[in-house]
């Protein structure tokens, strides 16, 4: 398998599911588009998820689509709700994504833009003959979700029509026309506990214009986001493979699988509308966010084997949980030492430079005495070793000056050396930057000539500014101007801490 780590956005807009050390099925429903803040970024701001997977998983899915026809199916009384989910997908995503989608209406007919795709379309509502194809084919060739629709008849709901292409040991072929009820059948627990009949009368209950959402998860070997009941041949034998790799391939190739299942009932036909999104990280890119590492591996080493195995992971989910506590807790999270908490602890004297460069990029932000030493030092070490590059900046607040920097960091090549001193706040947004164009950590190289300053993530405003403060503290956010706690929650992808208003929960 070829795999390619995940993009730092997809790290942020992970949506971790587990709330404790301990894991079991329940309804764990709640209102939909409220942010969840993690330690890592934040998710759930929109029903439909648009991210830098877009282009990647839409090829998929129609690769998926022209391969198997049984993904797509749409029962005869179902074309009113097909017509009803299309134009709800529509304006979800004209709503979060406004620069992106377009939908007008005028004179009996819907316009609609994706400007992603360069797609356009002028339709009749209800009217097959005015899109190319079936209308839940036609959005779902546009969203990373899956779609099932359940009609509800006779007081119980039915899976009567869908598109699914990334199901998690399931198929969506075999259960088309199957009750909610009779498609949850095999899950252990839910029918003794009654989780299942309490979602189905949730489920029953639902009202246009209120959706809900709730998680679900599962490991998956390799980045499969199709690992359906039909293509088990091809996945199936991973669980086998993976008892035998080395530790360092066992923590690239299984990831938590997270599904965000949102819950919406249609307003014109009635249907109930399952958007089903899901994500993926490796372990060893879970592992990098400390609490993650470290309820992750609880939640795997206490899950009952009649759960696991309902999974397919009882084969090798106490190694997962093993690997998560052996795991180194946290990289660094600037180029310095990481702090048991993941907070940056800056050395007290500048690093020397590293003899094994091939070229040298030193960086220096402010006009303190002590940013001009360090970088005059490194300077005159690097100078004699390879080609060296000095970028001096004001302040890294100054786009034109983070624009010089992006510049500097797109022409490096491999081999390089980067050096940033500066205050707090222009390190690590420096080395976020870094970061962001590439380079590994070995290649990064900071002293914080102080610390008064840090790049703030506002989790209200969702911008980042810098401001005079230390974690714990309250400050004024200067976007939103609300009174922020600062949380001693630092991401190193995102190069700031996370603050919220004060008095709201972590």
């Amino acid at each position: 398998m070829t795999l390619a780590l995940p993009a730092p956005s997809l790290v942020a807009g992970f949506p971790f599911p587990f709330v404790e050390d301990r894991y079991r099925y329940s309804t764990n429903v709640e209102p939909a588009g409220q942010v969840v803040t993690t330690a890592a970024g934040q998710w759930g701001d929109s029903v439909v998820d648009i991210d830098d997977e877009y282009h990647r998983e839409l090829a998929e899915r129609a690769a998926v689509l022209d391969a198997d026809s049984t993904r797509h199916a749409v029962l005869a009384h179902m074309r009113p709700a097909a017509w009803d989910a299309m134009l709800t997908i529509m304006r979800e995503l004209a709503t979060a994504y406004p620069d992106a989608f377009t939908l007008t209406a005028g004179h009996g007919e819907w316009h609609w833009r994706n400007g992603l795709l360069d797609v356009e379309s002028t339709f009749v509502y209800g009217d097959d003959s005015t899109l190319p194809v079936e209308p839940l084919r036609y959005i779902c060739g546009q969203i990373q979700e899956d779609v099932v629709l359940l009609d509800q008849r006779d007081g119980q709901l039915f899976a009567d029509a869908g598109v699914v292409t990334f199901a998690a040991d399931w198929s969506f072929g075999f259960d088309v026309g199957m009750s909610f009820l009779e498609i949850h059948g095999p899950v252990p627990r839910v029918r003794d506990e009654g989780v299942i009949t309490r979602a189905h009368e949730f489920l029953k209950r639902l009202q246009p214009h209120e959706p809900y959402r709730r998680t679900n998860w599962t490991l998956t070997i390799g980045r499969r986001l199709d690992v359906s009941t039909e293509r088990y041949p091809e996945w199936g034998p991973d669980r086998e493979m993976i008892q035998h790799v080395d530790d360092d391939t066992f923590g690239r190739l299984v990831h938590l699988r997270v599904e965000v299942q949102h819950l919406i009932r249609l307003p014109d036909s009635g249907a109930v509308m399952f958007l089903i999104r899901t994500y993926m990280l490796p372990l060893e890119t879970v592992a990098t966010v400390e609490s993650w590492r470290l309820r992750a591996a609880e939640v795997m080493d206490e899950l009952p084997d009649d759960m696991a195995d309902y999974k397919g992971i009882i084969k090798y989910k106490d190694r997962a949980a093993d690997w998560l506590r052996r795991a180194d807790a946290v990289p660094a999270t600037t180029a310095a030492d990481p702090s048991g908490h993941g907070l940056p602890r800056w050395p007290t004297a500048p690093d020397a430079i590293d003899p094994t460069g091939t070229s040298f990029l030193v960086v220096a932000i402010g006009d303190e005495g002590t940013v001009g030493e360090v970088a005059r030092g490194w300077v005159s070490a690097a100078e004699a070793l390879a080609p060296t590059q000095l970028l001096v900046l004001d302040s890294l607040v100054a786009e034109e000056d983070r624009r010089t920097l992006a510049a500097a960091l797109a022409a490096s090549r491999n081999g390089i050396r980067i050096h940033i001193v500066g205050g707090q706040y222009d390190v690590l947004t420096g080395l976020a930057l870094a970061r962001a164009a590439g380079a590994l950590p070995d290649e990064l190289s900071a002293f914080a000539s102080h610390t008064r300053d840090l790049p703030l993530y506002c989790a209200h405003c969702r911008d980042t500014h810098r401001v005079e403060a230390v974690p714990g503290g309250v400050v004024e956010c200067p976007g939103c101007e609300r009174r922020l706690e600062v949380h001693a929650h630092h991401s190193a992808t995102q190069g700031s801490f996370l603050a919220s208003s004060v008095g709201d929960p972590e």
